[in-house]
């Protein structure tokens, strides 16, 4: 008997702590998109008209840049609560960057779209990529500071 007495309180303990572990965890009814501080963010990538590896290197360039970034969670597959990101270089004259950025739409508002671009000589293909980032950093942060208001 003198066991089992022993028992209860390490069995009493153990049961508070279990149930202070499940209090603690979500309970599941916070929209996918409202589980993180940080924006998720789709990004497809894609070059444009003749295929040059300068061209593949400002993108790969890009990418890189992208996925370092820490203001964001990236996600494989497009969906209703994160940003949407296509990214596209192209060379005619100028090397350009474009970016056409869209809001998420799991809202009842209207779905925003915002362009942009960079574009430089081929000459300068090292800054153009830095210069993308930092224009799409802002743009994110801003609009999901917006939406995080409404």
């Amino acid at each position: 008997m003198a066991i089992k007495r022993s028992w209860r309180p390490l069995l009493l303990a153990g049961l508070v702590i279990a149930m202070l572990a499940l209090a603690w965890l979500p309970v599941g009814d916070l929209d996918p998109g409202k589980r993180s501080n940080k924006p998720y963010l789709y990004v497809s990538y894609e070059v444009t008209g003749t295929k040059n590896p300068q061209l593949e290197d400002v993108l790969f360039d890009v990418e890189q840049r992208i996925e370092s970034r820490h203001e964001w969670r990236l996600l494989d597959q497009p969906q209703d609560h994160a940003w949407t990101l296509n990214v596209t270089v192209e060379a005619a004259d100028l090397l350009q960057l474009s970016g056409q950025l869209s809001a998420p739409t799991e809202s009842d508002t209207s779905s925003s779209i915002q362009r942009f671009k960079v574009q430089g000589q081929m000459e300068t293909f090292g800054a153009l990529p830095e210069q993308y980032v930092k224009i799409l950093i802002e743009l994110v942060e801003n609009g999901h500071k917006v939406q995080s208001s409404l």
